[in-house]
């Protein structure tokens, strides 16, 4: 029989992580920073704040649990114009100034735009400096104005916008902010930002016929015709030429972003950057700033129980959030040293107004899962306590405001956050492989003329040689970076190691490459030389370009053939390669569970793991880690528990017993400057994981000690029972006004139990059931409160239990439930979608913003008119479940 020391034995029950008030030892969590918590993009319409509504909404933000502010001025609304405030006039920076104050006095963190609306633009710029395009006259290419303006700017603001390869055009159009900011206290603001590159038809700079000829060493103009389809050409050599002017574009607009980043820097500000939508490298460009930002756009259609996705509330014309390109913006933090990476979340999450909190975990986790861990809200605007409600709007995003029927359960989701993020920002990324991404492929095409790598058409990374071999090592459980040639050439070999500017890897593979720079294969084979381990799924075909294509061709060629004396490995099949080498993986991805692990203190080998379950199954069961672990700490992100973990042990040469999985990954702890070890055992545990939940794992290589608190692992002890009686619903909070009082025995929508009143309500409504305790003999009693439309703060016999808002809506209620007599009251929380819909019903004048004012999800004039009732209230049923806690001796 095989050997096999098991620490803690268990039962199963999707229970465990959803306990309440167990005493969670100090150090189990890390400490909660400004930064651990989500930050919010906070529009300031029309720039028409004042100090009072400032304070106001900084301290709402403050007490919700918030971590931050993105300021970004935009259009203002109409009736209000004599509030507006001109962009980086003296009273704007007073306002600034205010709240940088403020943000002190509050703990809070500030960042802003650099500009009004998006993209970089204003009425300082002019012609000379403004966004161009290709076009061909006279027998040659040259630029004209595209004449595109600033969208949605705010006063101030207005004007045309910037050439993005221009570095001038960019000293240009900072010149004005210098100024403003002369005297302005530079610690009131983090970061500088920027959108994502919606610069429209950017075919075209004035430099560029000149840094084309010096990067390539031919003229562009001698294929004037070709490049515009007016000359025929063969499709290869076109593609080249192509190529060479993309390139071209790419490196003019990365020393565009370089010129804001030393610009920021020279005035003592880090940089938040938005890099996807460019027609440049998007490793290049993430990786040059301080604080690399993706975004999700849209929903995705998780197969949770109880996720509700209707197909009129989400957008159908774009590609679904796509964790391979989110992960361009975490490889990129990784590859190069910077702690964090931020994601622009939940953008048009779902129709306005019809956004749960429930709907923004799965989205929030499966960005932690891809390497983010500094979310940002998109988001919140800033409105003056004297608007009606709703009271200043934003046309694109999930309503993360003050106004929202949900706010005051807000907290929950925020506190969830800061403590998944204060581990996922500590220690290091801990990835094994290095993945190599040709982005001369992607520029190497006969067709159209600009490229640009956007997060809303995902074709070029997910259909490509890289995306297929990414989404290989997700589904097997490799941990992978994405690595550009730039990053290639800043890396060296150490003891075995490939060693990046910011991290460590083991493997470096090479996907089929149609055109690789001659530089880079030179690299390569460099690394390799020096110990190196790198997988090519085939040899590099050719050199990218067409400038000095022969001479480049026959260095390549001989270079390419050095590759068979080195210890380089060609296999077609690169997962049975690294099958061959001590790369570990997670087997834990074959139950369906995703998981990013991070290694926590540097010169050990413990680890810090955060999972989760996206699938439609629940989970429990035995799972090999992939790094060695003498013990486990469980923490539930949703609650803040924490215990040991059930974990045992096997010899790497042993088969698994008692059904668990056979898989012999697990290594000892590896830590900076050392090189891959071999596996020593195989490290098992065991955890619980309903759909949709959540958890860290926190490894050490260190014995627990006696005194530690184990997990409870929980299994029913009986059926459950259905609390039954009389519900008294009394509507405590929300409007337009509050609906008279409801009983009911029958829990439904309180839109089918009221009148007029409760149609049309956004708020919450208090329910009140007495009931008695069932006499079964539990440890531990499972509240679940079956469909909740949309959160609910639980409390028993007038103690404050927990706020559910995450599926599953369960919580854990033992030691508050007596003998006998017991008071359950839950306060739910509805959508404010009934309010809205009653508003255009009457016709009330409530869409008052300038410019695209407001719009719905497809981007057409919002009418809630029509939209059926949305069911609100407590839908049920309501039972209680009997748990008994597992035996647990330690064998």
């Amino acid at each position: 029989m095989p050997r096999c020391l098991i620490v803690l034995l268990t039962g199963v029950f999707f229970a465990a992580s959803i306990a309440q008030g167990d005493e969670t030892p100090p150090a189990a969590w890390n400490p909660i920073t400004r930064e651990a918590k989500p930050w919010t993009r906070w529009w300031w319409p029309g720039n028409a704040v004042d100090k009072a509504n400032l304070t106001r909404e900084l301290e709402q933000f403050a007490q919700a649990g918030l971590g931050g502010v993105e300021i970004t001025p935009i259009y203002g609304a109409r009736g209000y114009e004599n509030r507006y405030i001109k962009f980086l006039s003296p009273r704007w920076i007073d306002m600034l100034d205010h709240t940088g104050r403020e943000a002190q006095r509050l703990g809070l963190g500030v960042d802003l735009a650099t500009g009004t609306g998006w993209p970089f633009g204003g009425p300082w710029i002019t012609e000379a400096d403004a966004l161009e395009k290709i076009i061909f006259a006279d027998g040659k290419l040259s630029g004209a104005p595209t004449g595109m303006k600033v969208k949605r700017a705010a006063p101030g603001g207005e004007g045309l916008v910037l050439d993005p390869y221009s570095t001038a055009a960019m000293q240009h159009y900072l010149a004005p902010f210098s100024a403003a900011f002369t005297n302005f206290p530079r610690e009131f603001v983090r970061a500088q930002f920027h959108d994502s590159f919606e610069y429209y038809d950017a075919s075209w700079s004035p430099a560029l016929p000149a840094v084309f000829r010096g990067m390539h060493g031919y003229d562009l103009q001698s294929f004037a015709k070709e490049l515009v389809g007016k000359k025929a050409i063969d499709p290869v050599a076109l593609g080249r030429i192509k190529s060479d002017y993309r390139e071209t574009l790419a490196q003019m607009h990365f020393a565009y972003l370089r010129e804001w980043l030393r610009w920021s820097h020279d005035h003592g500000w880090i940089v938040r950057n938005q890099s996807h939508g460019a027609p440049a490298n998007l490793l290049d460009l993430y990786g040059a700033v301080d604080i690399p930002e993706t975004e999700v756009f849209g929903s995705t259609p998780f197969p949770i129980p109880g996720l509700r996705r209707d197909p009129a509330d989400v957008r159908s014309d774009q590609d679904l959030p796509e964790p391979l390109v989110i992960r361009m913006a975490s490889s990129a933090a990784h590859v190069m040293g910077h702690r964090l990476v931020s994601s622009e979340t939940c953008t048009w999450l779902r129709e306005h107004w019809k956004v749960s909190l429930a709907f923004t975990k799965p989205e929030i986790d499966r960005l932690f899962v891809c390497g983010i861990n500094h979310i940002f809200y998109h988001g919140t605007v800033y409105s003056p306590e004297d608007a009606p409600w709703p009271g200043w709007l934003f046309y694109a995003s999930t309503e993360f405001y003050p106004t929202n029927s949900w706010w005051d359960d807000f907290p929950a989701l925020n506190a969830y956050v800061a403590r998944v993020q204060s581990i996922l920002q500590s220690g290091r990324p801990d990835n094994d492989l290095l993945l190599y991404w040709p982005f001369d492929d992607a520029l190497d095409s006969p067709d159209g003329l600009m490229k640009q790598f956007t997060v809303h058409d995902v074709a070029w990374l997910r259909d490509s040689p890289t995306g297929k071999l990414a989404a290989k090592f997700s589904a097997q459980g490799y941990s992978f970076d994405y690595i550009s040639d730039e990053q290639l050439r800043q890396t060296h070999a150490e003891a075995g190691t490939l060693v990046t500017p910011g991290n460590r890897y083991r493997v470096l593979v090479v996907p089929a490459t149609r055109r690789m720079p001659l530089a880079t294969l030179v690299q390569i084979l460099a690394l390799a030389r020096s110990g190196a381990t790198v997988i090519f799924e085939s040899l590099p075909e050719d050199v990218p370009g067409f400038g000095e294509l022969e001479e480049r061709r026959e260095k390549f060629k001989t270079l390419r053939a050095s590759f068979a004396a080195t210890s380089s490995l060609v296999n077609a099949d690169v997962l049975a390669a690294l099958r061959d080498r001590p790369v570990p993986r997670e087997p834990m991805v074959e139950t369906g569970i995703r998981f990013v692990r991070r290694t926590r203190t540097a010169g050990s080998g413990d680890h810090d793991y955060f999972l989760v379950n996206l699938t439609g199954k629940n989970f429990a069961g035995w799972v090999p880690l992939g790094v060695h672990a003498s013990s486990v700490r469980i923490c539930d992100p949703l609650t803040g528990q924490t215990g040991l973990a059930a974990l045992r042990h096997f010899p790497r040469d042993s088969a698994a017993v008692d059904g668990a999985p056979t898989s012999r990954e697990g290594t000892t702890g590896r830590t900076a400057g050392t090189p891959p070890a071999e596996p020593v055992t195989r490290d098992e545990i065991y955890f619980q994981l309903a759909a949709g939940e959540s958890l860290i794992l926190r490894t050490t290589e260190a014995a627990p000690a006696a005194s530690d608190v184990r997990w409870n692992y929980l299994t029913p002890a009986g059926a459950a029972v259905v609390l039954n009686g009389t519900w008294k619903i009394e509507f405590i909070k929300g409007g337009p006004e509050l609906p008279p009082a409801l009983e009911t025995t029958s829990l439904k929508s309180w839109t089918d139990l009221g009148g007029d009143e409760a149609k049309r309500f956004a708020g919450t409504a208090r329910y009140h059931l007495e009931f008695d305790a069932p006499t079964t003999r539990a440890d531990d009693w499972l509240l679940d409160l079956g469909d909740v439309r949309e959160s609910a703060r639980v409390r028993l016999n007038g103690v404050e239990i927990a706020t559910a808002w995450s599926l599953p809506f369960h919580v854990r209620i033992g030691p508050r439930l007596k003998p006998g007599r017991n008071v359950l009251e839950l306060e739910v929380t509805n959508l404010a979608a009934n309010r809205i819909r009653d508003l255009d019903r009457r016709g009330v004048s409530w869409k008052i913003m300038r410019e695209i004012n407001f719009v719905n999800i497809n981007y057409r004039p919002f009418d809630a008119s029509n939209w059926p009732l949305t069911p609100s209230g407590l839908l049920g049923p309501v039972t209680l479940t009997p748990l008994r806690l597992s035996p647990s001796p330690i064998l």
